[in-house]
Parts: structure tokens; C-alpha cells; sequence
């Protein structure tokens, strides 16, 4: 506390004006864009008495709002930046020995004390004491001051980093999936059967279940993508041995998506990647316009 006051003291005491100018995002904030999904998963299975062919298709579309331009993406500060942040730190500790004194700390302790959050009581004890011997002695200081100032905001690179949420998503999967169950029966074959299920068709998605959020990368020229997927659909099945059967089938299979997709090489645009498992893949492209 007494270390943020004095630095705060310090800065309000010193009769000089500063301008901030913050540039502008990659595109305005509210900005909209529409992302078109086509995910594919294919995965093949096969035991002593099973076997699968999963084919599954997601083509969806969301459309996007950008948020406010960042200079620190969803992966957190870089190595640069924590350097630049831990620099300013020092700095900031420095700045506090520099241009303010025990005096000065225990006089603007007083004005919070007499104030509390009264900004204009502050303001008003704050141009009071700026007139004490202490606050002129400060004020010869003014030049180096303005200068040592620009230290104690970590340069953290440019506004490059702007994320894109999903106010609303629609879209359909298609199935294509085949499930084969054996049973080599008791002693001699008996009750011996195999069973192929086929599930065929195509339904539209819960919009509620399709989650995206994209980050651009402006300076990398990059996009990340981060996806959350509990598609599902009810379809019409055919068994060899029942006939017709109702059959719910999730998009996703034994394969899982990463908690990040990218960076892919594009602000927006046309990207695509491919997410491989044991048993299979995924298969993603996005289209941004």
C-alpha cells in the first residue's frame, strides 16, 4: 500500500501533463463476421467379435462478434512481454525511492485518511501540498521525472490480438456409420450371429450445442481456434436381424479436439487442419468472410 502511495504521490505532485493515445484494433470492436465449419470424422474399430466405420460430417456456420484489440493473446504474456512487465517493476521501485520521501508518505496517508474516497477533498489536499517545500524540491526534478515515467508502463508490444465469439451458430451433420456385432454361439456354433447396424442420414444441430471462439493474430497473421462440440443427432438405423432402429449418434468419437486449434496460418480466410487418433481423425476447415 505505502509503495503504490508514494508512487501515485509522486506522479500527482509533479506539474506536467501527459497524453495517452490508444491505437486502434485490427478492425472496430462489434465487428461482424460469419466462420463456416466443416468438420469430418472418420475413425475405423475392430475387436475379435466387433467392428466399426464411423463417418461423420459437421458443415455448420457462426456468426462472429470481434471484441476489443489486446497486445497479450489467449496463451498468455511471452517471454518478451513478462520481461517487459518484471522491468517495470523495478522501475516502479526505483521511481518510489527517487521522487518520494517518508514525509511525503505520511503527509498523503493523511489526505486519504481525512478523505477516503472523496476525489474532489483529494484532489483539493493533494494541489495544497503540492505548494510544501518537499513537493517544489520534487518539482526540480520534473525532466528526469517525465522521463523515468515511461518506465513504469511495460512496453508490451502492439494492439496485434483480437478474439471473435460466437453469437449464434446453426448447421447440419451427416452420418454414415456401420457397426458390426458377432457371436461365435456355444459349443458346436449354437446361437451363433453376426449383426450389421447402418445408421444413414443427416439431421440439422441444437445451435446451443456448437461453442466457438477465434483470435487473430494480426501481427503473426495467425488464428486460433477454440471449439466445443456436443453435437448430437437421432437418426434412422437399419439391423440386419432387428430392421429399423432408432439410433443417437454424438459428431465426436474416440478422436478428441484440442483445448486450442491453431495458430493456423490466416487472419480469418480459408485455414485447415487435420487432428489424428488412435483409432482415426478429424479433419477441420474455416472459412472467415
Amino acid at each position: 500500500m505505502r509503495h503504490h502511495l508514494a508512487t501515485t504521490l509522486a506522479v500527482l505532485s509533479l506539474p506536467f501533463a501527459a497524453s495517452l493515445a490508444e491505437a486502434k484494433g485490427p478492425v472496430p470492436e462489434g465487428t461482424k463476421a460469419t466462420i463456416h465449419i466443416t468438420m469430418s470424422v472418420k475413425e475405423k474399430t475392430k475387436s475379435e467379435w466387433s467392428s466399426t466405420a464411423i463417418d461423420r460430417v459437421l458443415k455448420a456456420q457462426c456468426l462472429m462478434v470481434a471484441g476489443p484489440a489486446m497486445n497479450v493473446g489467449m496463451a498468455g504474456p511471452t517471454a518478451q512481454q513478462q520481461a517487459a512487465i518484471a522491468q517495470s517493476q523495478v522501475n516502479a521501485q526505483a521511481f518510489q525511492q527517487n521522487y518520494a520521501d517518508e514525509t511525503m508518505m505520511q503527509n498523503a496517508q493523511a489526505i486519504f485518511d481525512k478523505c477516503g474516497e472523496d476525489e474532489a477533498c483529494v484532489t483539493a489536499e493533494v494541489m495544497k501540498m503540492s505548494q510544501t517545500p518537499e513537493a517544489q524540491a520534487m518539482a526540480g526534478k520534473q525532466a528526469q521525472a517525465k522521463k523515468d515515467m515511461a518506465g513504469l508502463t511495460p512496453d508490451l508490444g502492439p494492439l496485434r490480438y483480437q478474439s471473435w465469439s460466437a453469437q449464434s451458430c446453426s448447421g447440419e451433420m451427416r452420418v454414415n456409420d456401420t457397426y458390426v456385432t458377432s457371436d461365435p454361439g456355444g459349443e458346436g456354433g449354437d446361437g451363433a450371429y453376426t449383426d450389421t447396424t447402418t445408421v444413414k442420414g443427416t439431421s440439422p444441430i441444437d445451435p446451443q450445442a456448437l461453442t466457438l471462439i477465434a483470435e487473430t493474430d494480426t501481427v503473426g497473421n495467425t488464428t486460433t481456434y477454440q471449439l466445443g462440440t456436443a453435437v448430437q443427432g437421432t437418426f434412422q438405423g437399419q439391423s440386419s436381424m432387428k430392421g429399423a432402429v432408432p439410433a443417437k449418434v454424438s459428431l465426436l468419437a474416440s478422436t478428441a479436439l484440442p483445448p486450442q486449434i491453431g495458430p493456423l496460418k490466416g487472419v480469418l480466410g480459408k485455414q485447415s487442419t487435420t487432428v489424428s487418433g488412435d483409432s482415426g481423425s478429424i479433419k477441420l476447415s474455416f472459412q472467415g468472410k
